[in-house]
């Protein structure tokens, strides 16, 4: 499939699709639609916080691209090493590359933010919908690209990302009690 049927096909028959791209592994073209709906994300956020810092905008963008594609590996790893729990099959690459065709409702960013800055109160109000509508879209494709990559049910693709989420809150909270604590032995 090229890679206009493969968006195409997430759009408007993901499970089908999500089964060619773990199948194909497109790797090159998951990894381009990741990075650059995180750059048009980036695009659409308001640096005016960082002004105080002297942190350039296009160099945080840079970081948060390289951060957010090392995320992506990391979260790759961990979901398919969970879905094991649940007899899931298939292999890395697959999945990896499934998760960031996932990612494609997200180029709908900008258009939010645009939308958001000059329709007033109707625009902040249909901005802010769009932007939580692709979001739980993006959320929902993650499940079925978890699912078909990795032939699970749906009720165990969300109970892996439950799971998933669950080690991560306890990893920082963790984290978070150590600090504290060291902190404040120091005092």
């Amino acid at each position: 499939m090229s890679i206009l049927e493969l968006l195409d096909g997430v759009i408007r028959k993901p499970a089908n699709t999500f089964n060619v791209i773990a199948r194909e592994k497109p790797v090159g073209w998951a990894l381009l639609i990741f990075a650059f709906s995180t750059l048009l994300g980036l695009i659409s956020t308001d640096y005016s916080v960082f002004e105080p810092l002297q942190i350039s905008p296009t160099l945080y963008m840079a970081i948060q691209i390289i951060f957010s594609l090392a995320g992506l590996f990391i979260f790759t790893g961990l979901l398919h090493l969970l879905s094991r729990i649940f007899k899931g099959s298939g292999d890395y690459w697959g999945l990896f590359s499934t998760l960031g065709f996932a990612q494609f409702p997200g180029f709908l960013a900008p258009i939010a933010a645009i939308i958001k800055n000059v329709g007033g109160v109707a625009g902040a109000v249909l901005g802010g919908f769009i932007s939580v509508a692709s979001g739980i879209w993006v959320l929902v494709l993650y499940v079925i690209a978890l699912r078909e990559s990795r032939g699970i049910s749906t009720g165990a693709s969300v109970l892996t990302y439950v799971i998933l989420l669950a080690i991560i809150v306890a990893v920082i909270v963790a984290g978070a009690m150590y600090l504290v604590f060291k902190l404040g032995m120091n005092s």
